[in-house]
């Protein structure tokens, strides 16, 4: 069907009906191809089906903690989160880092800013988890407002 040569530009392909007529009933059995990623089958979880929905997307804003002291990582994410929230924002991103250069090879950041979430974010959040892979994982929190 094509003649092998050296260079890509000088490559020759032959047509014939038999060909036209596979790559005709290829196309016509093709189904469209989406935009967007769909979502997994939804549960009737309501914060699950938000949850799913939100993290294929980008976040509307993100904070990066990395270097940060406990306390400046504390208020920075207060007012990162009253910030968006004030914004109308649905969903954040804060990047706390997986704890591979802190003192105690934990990750102390995110341990204490899913504490202060818990004890302050109910006015703000309809609920956070750990960040999808593609979003940081376990180095990373996703927030969900109300």
């Amino acid at each position: 069907m094509s003649r092998k040569s050296s260079t890509p530009s000088s490559l020759t392909f032959e047509e014939s009906d038999q060909n036209d007529a596979l790559m005709k009933q290829i196309f016509e059995n093709v189904k469209d191809v989406p935009d967007e990623e769909t979502p997994p089958e939804q549960t009737s979880n309501k914060k699950s089906r938000s949850s799913t929905r939100d993290s294929l997307k980008r976040p509307d804003d993100e904070i990066d903690l990395h270097g940060k002291t406990r306390d400046e990582a504390i208020k920075m994410v207060q007012k990162f989160v009253i910030d968006c929230y004030q914004k109308n924002f649905r969903s954040a991103l804060i990047i706390t880092g997986k704890g591979h250069h802190s003192a105690e090879n934990a990750p102390v950041l995110k341990r204490e800013v899913r504490l202060w979430l818990e004890r302050n974010g109910d006015a703000y959040l309809s609920d956070f988890q750990e960040a999808p892979p593609r979003f940081g994982g376990s180095g990373a929190i996703w927030l969900n407002f109300k």
